[in-house]
């Protein structure tokens, strides 16, 4: 679906500087105006989705048209840019009932990004009005944890955060990976400011301050990027990372973690944080061990009951069975996802979570009953109990019980 903008300005070089920031084949300059009643008389015409105004005091006639809009045309959004944002511009701009105000964009792309933010959150405040449904006040922080590297966390972390997006909730997603974090890469996201820069420049962070570092997909995920360096990751103390989940939770419906596999400060922190811990370990003996180990870790933390286990890659050829994972872990399934690399690569190579280009894919299916799941709030639901058949011990694995009941001890 094509975004229709209008760009509105007295000034052919305003028009022209909009005009070359505006690069995506999903946005589309519908027309332009100088203003006033013909701009009014051509949106009511042509009912762009966005318009789009330089605001500055050279041109004091955009704040009346920005009023007039925002009065009689709910469904037209406006956006306003202004060469140097000040207090005083911001003022007169909220005074009219104007809150997408921003700067002028240093590249296409961040404009874009934030063209798609404001045309998905106003969508989705104007559903919210039609709609005549229960709405959850409560907000919830997803941390997606496991015991070793390479098992899929960041892929399913991303992919979920943009499901939820889709289904009109505000997600935030936080890379606490601090070494090694590329949630960015999934999301084809370049910031220009990560977690590092947050708590070094912002001692006391407001949600407006948190967002102004965060990165906005497409989807309307904002993402808070992991620092671009690894040596920044021990700027990022527990305690910093403790106030900036329990501000991020006032403002969003999710905020996704996606962590590295260690338990160090930070993880442990975003651990205790969370509504649900999404613990997530795979069909092979070493992981098995690794993910055995530290559930009992998170027991002592007192944190097992957030825990529910998905089973990344799952395939029925393995040898290890999604019942016998049950069995060994002592823990019960709560989803699996299954195994299709070629899709997941794709996306990941493309920077398009397949939930987006894939969505008829067993491995989105996978991710969109996650999805369902968490906004049903079932969390005792698992796929043993929800009348999935019980799956026999295959003979290899039957040879290697000596090694299961050495997991046991």
């Amino acid at each position: 679906m094509k975004i229709n903008v209008m760009l509105i300005s007295k000034y052919e070089s305003n028009l022209s500087a909009m005009r070359r920031m505006i690069d995506d084949e999903e946005i589309a300059i519908l027309g332009e105006s100088s203003g006033g009643n013909k701009a009014l008389d051509k949106i009511e015409n042509t009912s762009p989705d966005i318009v789009i105004m330089m605001l500055g005091a050279e041109d004091p006639d955009v704040l009346s048209l920005t009023e007039r809009i925002i009065l009689h045309r709910p469904r037209t959004h406006v956006i306003l840019v202004a060469e140097d944002l000040d207090m005083d511009i911001l003022q007169s701009a909220i005074k009219v009932g104007a809150h997408n105000v921003t700067e002028f964009p240093a590249t296409p792309k961040e404009f874009a990004e934030y063209i798609k933010s404001v045309f998905n959150n106003e969508n989705t405040r104007i559903n919210s009005l039609n709609a005549k449904q229960n709405i959850s006040w409560m907000s919830r922080v997803v941390t997606v944890f496991g015991a070793k590297g390479g098992l899929g966390k960041t892929t399913i972390a991303a992919n979920l955060a943009v499901k939820l997006a889709s289904l009109h909730k505000k997600v935030a997603l936080v890379d606490l990976d601090l070494q090694f974090g590329d949630a960015h890469i999934f999301l084809d996201v370049e910031p220009m400011d990560t977690i590092a820069e947050l708590v070094q420049q912002v001692s006391t962070p407001t949600i407006d301050t948190v967002r102004s570092y965060m990165s906005v997909h497409s989807s309307g995920v904002h993402v808070l990027c992991a620092p671009k360096s690894p040596e920044y990751a021990e700027l990022v103390s527990a305690d910093k990372v403790q106030a900036l989940l329990s501000l991020l939770r006032t403002y969003y419906d999710y905020v996704i973690i996606d962590t590295s596999p260690a338990f160090n400060d930070v993880t442990i922190t975003a651990l205790e944080s969370s509504s649900t811990i999404l613990f997530v370990t795979g069909l092979d003996i070493s992981i098995l061990k690794n993910s055995k180990l530290s559930l009992t870790l998170l027991e002592s933390l007192q944190q097992k009951d957030k825990v529910k286990l998905i089973i990344n890659r799952a395939v029925d050829i393995s040898s290890i069975t999604v019942h016998d994972v049950q069995k060994i872990i002592g823990c019960p399934i709560w989803a699996k996802i299954p195994s299709d690399y070629k899709v997941a690569v794709t996306a990941l190579n493309r920077g398009v979570p397949f939930v987006v280009s894939a969505p008829a894919s067993k491995l989105s299916q996978s991710i969109s009953e996650v999805s369902k799941i968490l906004l049903s709030d079932n969390l005792e639901y698992d796929i043993q109990s929800a009348g999935k058949k019980e799956f026999q011990v295959a003979s290899l694995f039957k040879k290697r019980l000596s090694f299961v009941k050495l997991l046991g001890k």
